[in-house]
């Protein structure tokens, strides 16, 4: 019986809001931009989706090169005819972006007048970052810090002056950035936002202390590189994830008194890792992702913590040993100069790191070094697990962990994670992450897992698709490998087509003489890549 199907593009029949509420979950504007290839349905959907990217470093870059729309069109005439065209076709605006590189006082005005617009479209997410000339920043209007409806705010080196009371009753996100705050206006801000459930401080200067405790909702909290501050103080019931970065030559005392919620908690400051370390870690039960940098002086450490799911120690020194009492952990991962005894129970454990990176090569070949190195990995010694070594531009895959091998090098990176032999693209995916040049194997004589690595990566589409869409910076290292070659191999073979024989460099020559009398196979693959920069060039011409 013959049957005939009609394909039906159903996704376009759908009303303009339920679209526009698709194009809103994209990972980021570009990508509801290309959507604007699809139909004509789809090019005038997005000529009226609700969400406005200005940059004036792209607007300019795309009249040098001859792309801008209206020639001789200025950044801030464009911007004016675009809210125009909304204003006049009664399209709502659920976002701005503006991002311009110069600022001066004439263009204060017309700024204005923007946020004038786009707060009358009963505006939800502003994101604004203006250039400093002269000293002299854009001056943020009432108008903004009394919306009803904003749910967002970022800001990036403005002026918060507020002459009255701050009313954001339903913001929820607050970004600051490179902004000028005292005691004044931060209070201003807690008493009239009281719905805020992400708080950040970047690089802003003049506070010194900072005290939350009636943000009831509050859920996370990030506080980097604030220079003049010396006390962080919150009370959040729900605080659910803490960062603090800072330099570790400026004091500052924090305390997160009732965080009975904290699951994430990064501390980027020695000081303030001294004093969490002593008895306060094992205060946040519900605790699950854990990241410390130690003081250089410091010797031991204790982490105690039932719920503790990923550990990052970032170490001094000093460091001799570490003790780590914590029954559910899955992930740890340690970076240091110098070789601590760790004292863990490898029984939940999915994956541990050594990143080890001294220029005291007295550290990195001292006996004890090797010896408290050899030891970790023996502690994972089980079926399941497997080791890569990464120095530099170089990597080495261990199928087992069996007779293992340490190459004597000052920048040693050591992975051991559990993955069985089918998977052999979690192996790939996360040693080709950082593009090494050459990639060597060593595995039992009868093991196939070298072919697999090597079909996984030469098999490859010319286009994936994997993350067509995401941000150059972000595109897997398939976006980026032109090629693959067996430079050297023993044990191992490939097809008599791929039997190319380069030039053995100190990486490979250490391996072939390290395992020669060992019964294993190892195979050397040399990897070809293009640049990043090439793509992100090409990638912004689109």
């Amino acid at each position: 019986m013959d049957q005939s199907v009609q394909s039906v593009d159903g996704i376009s029949q759908l009303p303009d809001h339920v679209i526009h509420h698709i194009l809103s979950q994209l990972h980021n504007v570009n990508d509801a931009i290309r959507t604007s290839v699809l139909s004509k349905r789809w090019r005038s959907l997005w000529h009226s989706y609700p969400v406005l990217v200005f940059y004036e470093r792209k607007f300019t870059a795309g009249i040098r090169r001859g792309n801008s729309c209206n020639e001789g069109e200025s950044f801030i005439d464009y911007v004016s005819n675009c809210l125009q065209t909304r204003l006049e076709k009664n399209l709502d605006i659920q976002k701005l972006v503006l991002h311009m590189t110069s600022f001066d006082l004439k263009a204060a005005r017309h700024v204005d007048h923007w946020l004038s617009v786009a707060g009358g479209s009963s505006i939800k997410e502003l994101d604004l970052h203006f250039g400093v000339e002269n000293n002299r920043r854009y001056s943020l209007p009432e108008t903004v810090l009394q919306s009803k409806t904003l749910t967002g705010i970022r800001l990036s080196c403005c002026k918060l002056e507020p002459r009255n009371k701050i009313m954001l009753p339903h913001l929820r996100k607050l970004c600051l950035q490179k902004i000028s705050l005292n005691e004044d206006i931060v209070q201003n801000l807690i008493s009239g936002c009281h719905s805020i459930e992400d708080l950040r401080l970047i690089q802003c200067s003049c506070l010194r202390h900072l005290q939350v405790s009636s943000l009831v909702r509050l859920n996370r909290v990030d506080i980097h590189h604030c220079k003049q501050l010396i006390m962080v103080s919150l009370t959040a019931p729900n605080l659910h994830t803490f960062w603090y970065r800072g330099k570790k030559s400026i004091p500052c005392q924090v305390y997160l008194e009732g965080c009975n919620s904290l699951r994430r908690l990064t501390l980027d400051h020695p000081q303030v890792t001294r004093d969490f370390c002593k008895n306060k870690i094992s205060e946040f039960r519900l605790l699950e992702n854990l990241d410390l940098s130690l003081p250089d002086k410091m010797k031991h450490v204790t982490i105690s913590n039932p719920r503790l799911r990923r550990l990052v120690l970032k170490g001094s020194n000093k460091l001799s040993s570490i003790l780590i009492d914590t029954p559910n952990l899955l992930s740890f991962e340690y970076k240091g100069e110098s070789m601590p005894f760790i004292h863990i129970d490898p029984f939940c454990l999915r994956d541990a790191t050594l990143s080890l990176q001294s220029k005291r090569q007295d550290i990195v070949y001292g006996d004890k070094f090797w010896f408290l190195v050899r030891e970790f990995i023996e502690k994972f010694d089980s079926k399941g697990f497997k080791l890569v070594l990464q120095s530099s531009k170089n990597i080495a895959i261990h199928e087992d962990l069996t007779n293992i091998n340490l190459p004597p090098l000052p920048d040693l990176s050591i992975k051991i994670f559990k993955s069985p032999s089918e998977c052999v693209e979690n192996v790939v995916y996360g040693s080709l992450r950082t593009h090494p040049v050459l990639l060597t194997i060593i595995s039992p004589p009868d093991s196939y897992f070298p072919k697999l690595v090597y079909g996984v990566i030469k098999i490859r589409d010319k286009d994936p698709i994997c993350c067509r869409y995401s941000s150059p910076n972000n595109k897997c290292w398939r976006h980026f490998l032109k090629d693959v070659k067996v430079e050297n191999m023993n044990g191992v073979d490939f097809g008599s087509d791929e039997n190319e024989r380069c030039h053995t460099c100190t990486w490979t020559t250490w391996f072939k003489s390290s395992y020669a009398s060992m019964s294993c196979q190892t195979a050397n693959l040399r990897l070809y890549w293009n640049s990043l920069q090439h793509d992100m060039e090409t990638e912004e011409t689109l």
